[in-house]
């Protein structure tokens, strides 16, 4: 079984470590990165697309119940299991659909048990190749649209809608917000640039280092769309 792919937000960097040290003892989750910062913990996972998210609640710039809200929109699947030394905040955690809740100090047979839960929840999600890859079935304000995945040039947020931009120049409303969205597109084919836009990699056709944007185009229409993710993450995913 591949790993879990983890982050850990919390403000404190000793905390930070210490559920790092305490999760290296597990084989099943690897953590991919960790962060002080709650705002650009938010655009890594938006980028890196994580399957647990380990979060603090108490934090400056953004809180754990604010983050977690936003987590909703960009990444529906991810687990988030808060990691908070303020009890009183666990059943608000839950109410809001967290996967767990983990009272500081952290207890090591607590956090099998979180782990554990994780592992076992492998079996909901779906397999590598349970799906159809070469074409998208997108519920729009029209209808159904059975569209392949070729024919999409890039998606943009619209509130809790999506705008799905094809090559042949046509453009469809989505019901269904950018980030669940994004579940069902092929890793292989599509990249998120910013937290409103995910592209094609097949119809980049310029990343602009020095105005933070890049250029997508088919079919003689061009698009020009700005990057808010480092450029050389991105260029990592092409």
């Amino acid at each position: 079984m591949d790993p879990f792919t983890a982050h850990i937000v919390d403000d404190e960097p000793d905390a930070c470590r210490l559920l790092q040290n305490l999760l290296s003892e597990y084989t099943a989750i690897r953590v991919q990165r960790t962060f002080t910062s709650g705002l650009k913990a938010l655009d890594a996972v938006t980028l890196k697309m994580p399957d647990v998210i380990f979060l603090d609640i108490d934090m400056p710039e953004i809180t754990g119940m604010e983050f977690l809200k936003q987590i909703h929109t960009i990444r529906p699947s991810a687990k988030v299991v808060f990691v908070s030394a303020y009890p009183e905040y666990a059943l608000e955690a839950i109410q809001n659909s967290a996967f767990d809740f983990i009272v500081k100090p952290i207890a090591k047979a607590n956090l099998r048990r979180v782990v554990h839960k994780i592992i076992a929840s492998k079996k909901n999600l779906p397999q590598p190749g349970s799906g159809n890859h070469h074409h998208l079935l997108l519920k729009t304000t029209e209808g159904h649209h059975y569209i392949k995945d070729d024919d999409v040039l890039f998606l943009e947020a619209e509130s809790n809608y999506t705008k799905i931009f094809l090559k042949n120049k046509e453009t469809l409303l989505s019901g269904i917000n950018l980030g669940r969205l994004s579940q069902k597109l092929p890793k292989e084919s599509f990249v998120r640039i910013s937290r409103k836009h995910i592209i094609n990699k097949n119809y980049l056709k310029f990343l602009d280092f020095c105005k933070k944007q890049c250029t997508v185009s088919a079919n003689g229409k061009m698009y020009k769309l700005k990057v808010h993710f480092k450029l050389k993450e991105i260029k990592a995913q092409l």
